[in-house]
């Protein structure tokens, strides 16, 4: 079966025709102007190629991550400097001057460039939430201890066996113990500008 393309154009190179030469390739190619992706129905393709100058290609680039999951290959005019090429969402790097052989090798490159991307991303987002939940528990375990008068480790002690008794995940214990001592705490403040009379 053959790998499905979808060839965006804005303002395309004028030193070939990248939607023929990669059909030359055989892929299955869908080409159409930029412009118009948010139009697209036809949504299984496995590669995207952006046919773009560089002064454009960043725009381009986060309105095509924002639509798919797929590797993102930038067709570029070698006269170009290389300086102006490179984006961290740039799976690789195709061009008029490469033969056959080469246009072949460097999709099968940025294929994998992608998938190493995706991996890194996901565990970046993993390690992202890991995180925020350590930090969300150790907020609670500090308010728990002010609030209850025991130590840290205590604290901590007392929001495990909650955990455990009522089998939820730490993270959720400790959320509700912020989210009912944000609570108290406004209703105090309330109680205390009540006692105040500002109309003398």
């Amino acid at each position: 079966m053959k790998t499905r393309i979808l060839h965006l154009h804005d303002i395309p190179t004028t030193k070939c025709r990248v939607d023929l030469r990669l059909k030359e390739l055989d892929y299955w190619v869908t080409s159409i102007e930029a412009g118009n992706l948010a139009s697209l129905q036809q949504r299984k393709f496995e590669i995207v190629v952006l046919d773009v100058p560089a002064c454009r290609l960043k725009p381009w680039l986060h309105e095509a991550n924002s639509r798919f999951v797929l590797p993102l290959f930038w067709w570029c005019e070698e006269r170009k400097p290389a300086t102006t090429a490179p984006h961290d969402k740039v799976d690789g790097i195709l061009c008029c001057g490469m033969n056959d052989n080469e246009l072949q090798w460097s999709l099968l490159l940025g294929i994998k460039s992608f998938q190493r991307r995706l991996h890194l991303e996901r565990e970046y987002s993993f390690l992202a939430s890991k995180f925020e939940e350590k930090k969300l528990v150790d907020d609670a375990k500090i308010m728990l201890s002010k609030v209850k008068e025991v130590s840290e480790t205590k604290a901590y002690e007392m929001m495990r066996t909650q955990a455990m008794n009522e089998r939820k995940k730490l993270v959720e214990v400790a959320q509700a113990v912020l989210r009912t001592n944000n609570l108290s705490s406004r209703n105090t403040a309330s109680s205390q500008l009540k006692k105040y009379d500002y109309t003398q």
